[in-house]
């Protein structure tokens, strides 16, 4: 069995704080890599977004309470297998954690009108925004 790749990220249970580690998880590393290969070359932009993000979102899961929500904007990232563009202004790139600080989805998204670091909605998707970036 493969190892959980594990990166260090803003706690968003104390922005302000220590920052701890979140995983993402080899079981999800090798189903993208066998099944969605392009999905597979953008965990470059999901390990960008969750160690520079722009937005934090809390309340993500429905069904189970807690979740989180981290979106950035990459400078690049792929289209198809061996293509890599630039990524659009419409979108605006989510990374889903667990409330154990696990990867389980990661996907360019359309982003909000009112404000271009967010996903279209998120006012009704998530429970709170509770972290933006300053730089």
């Amino acid at each position: 069995m493969g190892m959980d790749f594990c990166t260090e990220i803003i706690n968003p249970e104390d922005p302000a704080g220590k920052r701890i580690q979140a995983i993402i998880p080899h079981r999800l590393i090798a189903r993208y890599y066998t099944f969605y290969p392009v999905r597979y070359e953008n965990f470059r932009a999901a390990k960008l977004t969750l160690e520079r993000p722009l937005r934090i979102f809390s309340g993500v899961r429905v069904l189970n309470e807690g979740g989180w929500c981290f979106t950035g904007r990459p400078k690049m990232w792929y289209t198809k297998e061996t293509v890599i563009a630039p990524f659009p202004d419409g979108l605006i790139y989510a990374v889903y954690l667990n409330p154990r600080y696990y990867v389980y989805e990661c996907r360019a998204e359309i982003a909000a009108k009112d404000d271009r670091e967010c996903p279209e909605d998120w006012q009704n998707r998530y429970k709170a925004l509770i972290w933006k970036s300053t730089s």
